[in-house]
């Protein structure tokens, strides 16, 4: 027998690889030297099924037609469960058993033991059509099928499919009951639904091919279902029979494409027959499809010829209990062309229905061997004849792997669909709506009375707005009048309305839909204002029964969309999905409204922002070095690409002696990153208004330059530190204490080179570039960052902290801020909420040079600005050409890695940025130990927030550290 098989890659890997996918595989493609080898290793396992067939008696024959059910959790030696199991595996012969719920290594752990027990190897399967999360606990939870159907890439599929067969062979599961290939064009089925990629037979295929290719590639059977095809009927098949009364030519176009196409490019090894009355096949219509050799001998295996392992659906179900009974049915699916009898209400009773049918000559014994030669070849396909049980240290380094996650959350992410958006509602500019405390309102309808329905939700909604502003009520079955009133009370009182809608198709579910409430409740709220944005987080024809809103999101279901969902909403991904179906009078299949990507977005692991999974790990393993090692008490860390952050984490307490923790959102002291965060960043505003021009003479805005020698120095020239200026004097040492006798001073001071002839950094320049601000917009420097810059890039925590001397220099909720320095020689204290520099002291705490304090959090934003061309919340905050200018190192003066306000990589010797980043690198540094560094050729930045003088600023150590963050930041970046 040669069966036509084709695979994607070779099996060889599948048997003996557990290594974790690469971040970016190749596109899937069924190479013939692969189709060959699939085809090689079948055929070798005939010889092995062959002599392990001789050795088994008719009952043991009989006995490996079976797979009852199992679950992978721990049971004790004398619990009934694990009883049942050991007598149906050791005594009574089963050929394999199907995994429902449990946990990995209490699977692994049972598998290995029933292993052993077994004569014959088992075969070990499980429902795994969204990965191994949809029935083991703490593996990867894949989107559903219609969510990869929404991207429409088979790349997707393929390895949706690979990260499940990786998982799945960890675990010791030797065949999976995926990928689903029906062809949901029905949207009353209350069963495939999401289960399926979509409606079109031609994307289904393509897409149930790429994701079987990808999961044989791994050494799982991969087993497409219903066959011949679920997705066209209303009716669910646990729980009765249902009909397709279509024509042959009907069938052959929609329903059976998809299976023509995995079985033949997808090479699929097994098949799942659907519990289906297709009269247009089986004339009798109580015959279901697993039971009916025109289906199955004649259909699957001789017009489509297949030649490998047919498997019933489970034979508890009403679609095939309904007119046989338990001994009746077995026989009858044997007789059909079925190998494998999944899960039989009575194991003992359908075996000894198969002997007799055997003894009286109505079965055949050839027709038994036929199986279970077939069972056999499929157990040394995926390796058994070899060895048997799951390594299970090898286990931890696939099952639940970050990157397997990561892909997940890319999937559903790029998956969400936009499918109507009146007056642009979405996405919800969550910055804005937060400072002018308008609130919003989530409304979680479901079909359950689970009142914890919707918290992932809800959960993602508090990650971007404060509880103050979020408005949260849940109505699921059990909602009474109160319920809804209160609901519709809450929302008069937004500013917009969010609506998480659940519908979850549930096998044996008795109903499939909103409650009737649900539907007049909703119609009544999107009847008045505000605005109420819809988001289906399974069902997706949920507009078919519910009143028009103003915005409809479809998100298709499972433990991924939630957060998806959220991102997109709030602008923080973008909404790129294609509905995979038609909702019929509301929205064809394809559509979607494409909106990019327009706030940041804080990804939950590394993984999601395009860095690989060694990111976190290796800048926690960089911090504790560095906090042992006391170059500092204190940091704070935030690495991103483009407007996603990767990384953002806070290290180390207070102070040395302190127990309070450092948290993304504690302030440090910026130091002279102010002259970048603040001053330049002004400069950058104004210049784009046309109220600064780089070549004009400080002294336009600055008229009491002009007596000085300082009235020719340029904006450009300060800017570069190229200016001539002093560095700086420490007045504090000689007696200059309030800020009009410093800034005379500073105007005052003599020139120490000539203009543009070398390049010396100067607090001096910077001071007078953020008076030029002060004149220019007419606010002081503090006010017009706070308005300006901090407001429109939702930057909560950065402000300057004018000194408060009537609180002796420390300013309101200074205990919040992480210390500088113990200041022996001048303030006699230790420096903590207030400015460490005593210059921008002396100023009073704001100055264009020092002053500024801010979190890891903030500056994530601002760096992510950066890197995106200025872009923010979907607005031009910083004209791209502005950013070029002003980074781009000048080379005025030779050697000098200036640029306007920011520094540049160094080309030799040491650089804060490291030695990795580009050449088109700019950044700055900060003397308490803070440093921010981007390079855009990437869209690759890094924050670092120390507090490296305390207790003393004679540590330099946190200088090594500046640069090893850099570096190992650029070599995770995918």
């Amino acid at each position: 027998m040669r069966p036509p098989f084709s695979v994607l890659g070779s099996l060889a890997l599948a048997l003996t690889s557990l290594a974790v996918l690469p971040a970016a595989p190749a596109r899937a493609q069924c190479r013939p030297d692969a189709v060959q080898a699939v085809r090689a290793r079948w055929d070798a396992s005939r010889a092995w099924a062959d002599r392990t067939l001789e050795t088994l008696t008719p009952e043991q024959r009989a006995s490996q037609l079976f797979t009852p059910a199992a679950y992978g959790y721990f049971e004790g030696a004398d619990d009934p469960d694990y009883l049942a199991l050991v007598d149906l595996v050791e005594h009574f012969g089963v050929g394999g058993l199907i995994f429902f719920q449990g946990e990995p290594m209490d699977q692994a752990v049972l598998t290995n033991d029933l292993q052993r027990r077994a004569r014959v190897p088992l075969l070990i399967s499980q429902d795994m059509e969204w990965g191994a999360g949809m029935r083991i606990g703490h593996t990867t939870t894949l989107p559903r099928a219609m969510a990869i159907g929404a991207t429409g890439r088979v790349e997707d599929a393929y390895r949706a499919g690979q990260i499940t067969g990786l998982e799945a062979r960890a675990l010791g599961v030797h065949q999976i009951y995926a990928p689903d290939a029906d062809v949901n064009n029905n949207p009353a089925n209350p069963i495939i639904n999401v289960r399926s990629f979509g409606e079109s037979p031609a994307a289904v295929g393509a897409l149930a091919a790429a994701f079987a290719c990808g999961a044989q590639s791994a050494g799982v059977l991969a087993t497409p279902k219903h066959f011949p095809g679920h997705g066209d009927t209303g009716t669910d098949s646990h729980l009765d029979l249902p009909l397709l009364a279509f024509d042959r030519a009907r069938l052959d176009s929609v329903e059976l494409a998809p299976f023509r196409r995995v079985l033949g490019e997808g090479g699929a090894l097994s098949v799942m027959t659907g519990h289906l009355a297709v009269p247009a096949l089986e004339p009798d219509t109580r015959v279901p499809s697993t039971l009916s050799p025109a289906v199955i001998d004649g259909l699957l295996r001789r017009d489509l010829g297949f030649g490998g392992l047919v498997v019933s659906d489970a034979m508890t179900m009403e679609g095939v209990r309904k007119h046989f009974g338990a001994g009746e049915a077995a026989v009858r699916a044997l007789e059909a062309g079925v190998d494998v009898l999944l899960m039989p209400p009575d194991p003992y009773a359908a075996r000894a229905a198969i002997l007799a049918a055997v003894a009286s000559g109505r079965l055949p014994q050839t027709r038994i061997d036929d199986a279970v030669r077939r069972i056999l070849q499929a157990k040394a396909w995926a390796g058994l004849d070899a060895g048997r049980l799951v390594d299970l240290d090898a286990a931890r380094t696939v099952v639940g792997a970050q990157a397997h996650a990561a892909f997940a959350d890319d999937v559903a992410r790029r998956s969400v669909t936009l499918l109507r958006n009146e007056g642009g509602v979405l996405p919800l500019d969550a910055v804005r709506l937060a400072a002018t405390g308008a609130r919003v309102a989530v409304l979680t309808l479901a079909d359950t009375d689970d009142r914890t329905t919707g918290a992932a939700f809800v959960a993602a909604m508090r990650r971007a707005f404060p509880d103050s502003l979020l408005d949260v009520r849940s109505l699921g079955t059990n909602a009474r009048e109160a319920d809804y009133a209160e609901a519709l009370g809450a929302a008069r009182g937004a500013a917009v309305v969010v609506v998480p809608a659940y519908v979850t198709v549930r096998a044996w579910g008795p109903t499939f839909g909103l409650p009737a409430g649900h539907a007049a409740f909703f119609e009544r709220l999107v009847a008045g204002r505000p605005p109420v944005a819809l988001v289906s987080l399974g069902n997706p024809y949920l507009p078919l029964h519910l009143a028009e809103p103003d915005a409809y999101v479809a998100a298709y279901g499972g433990e991924t969309a939630p957060r998806a969902a959220v991102e997109a909403i709030l602008g923080q991904a973008a909404f790129m999905g294609r509905l995979p179906v038609t909702v019929p009078g509301k929205y064809a299949r394809g559509a979607g409204i494409a909106l990019p990507q327009r706030a940041v977005r804080v990804a939950v692991r590394a993984g999601d922002a395009g860095f690989n999974g060694r990111l976190t790990a290796r800048v926690d393993s960089l911090m504790a070095a560095s906090l042992a090692e006391r170059a500092f008490p204190a940091a704070s860390v935030a690495v991103g690409a483009g407007m996603t952050v990767a990384h953002l984490k806070g290290y180390g307490h207070f102070t040395y002696e302190s127990d309070r923790r450092v948290l993304p959102d504690t302030p440090f002291d910026m130091a002279s990153l102010t002259k970048v965060i603040a001053t330049t960043t002004a400069a950058m505003l104004l210049y784009d208004r046309g109220l600064l021009d780089l070549d004009a003479p400080l002294a336009r805005y600055l008229p009491e330059l002009a007596a000085t020698n300082k009235r020719a120095v340029t904006v450009r020239q300060v800017m570069l530190h190229a200016a001539g200026l002093r560095p700086f004097i420490p007045f504090h040492t000689r007696g200059v204490t309030t800020r009009p006798a410093l800034l005379a001073a500073i105007l005052a001071d003599s020139l120490v080179y000539a203009p543009g002839s070398d390049s010396r950094y100067s607090d001096f320049g910077f001071i007078l570039i953020g008076l030029a601000v002060e004149r220019i917009s007419g606010m002081t420097l503090d006010a017009f960052a706070a308005r300006e810059i901090f407001g429109p890039l939702g930057m909560a925590n950065t402000r300057f902290r004018p000194v408060d001397r009537a609180a002796n220099g420390q300013g309101s909720g200074y205990e919040s801020v992480v210390p500088t320095e113990f200041d022996n020689l001048y303030r006699k204290r230790l420096v903590q909420g207030e400015v460490h520099d005593e210059t921008a002291w002396t100023l009073g705490g704001v100055a264009g040079h020092a002053g500024l304090f801010s979190t890891a959090r903030d500056l994530a934003r601002f760096a992510a600005m950066l890197a995106s061309n200025g872009q923010v919340d979907g607005r031009a905050f910083i004209r791209p050409e502005t950013i070029r200018l002003f980074t781009t190192r000048a080379n005025v003066v030779p050697g000098s890695t200036r640029a306007i306000g920011w520094d540049t990589r160094s080309d030799s010797g040491y650089s804060s940025a490291g030695t990795r980043f580009g050449p088109r690198s700019f950044g700055h540094t900060g003397f308490t130990g803070t440093s921010l560094w981007v390079d855009p050729a990437r869209g690759l930045w890094v924050v670092l927030l120390t507090n490296r003088v305390y207790p003393t600023r004679d540590n330099t150590k946190h200088s090594a550290v500046r640069s090893k963050i850099a570096d190992l930041a650029f070599e995770s970046l995918r």
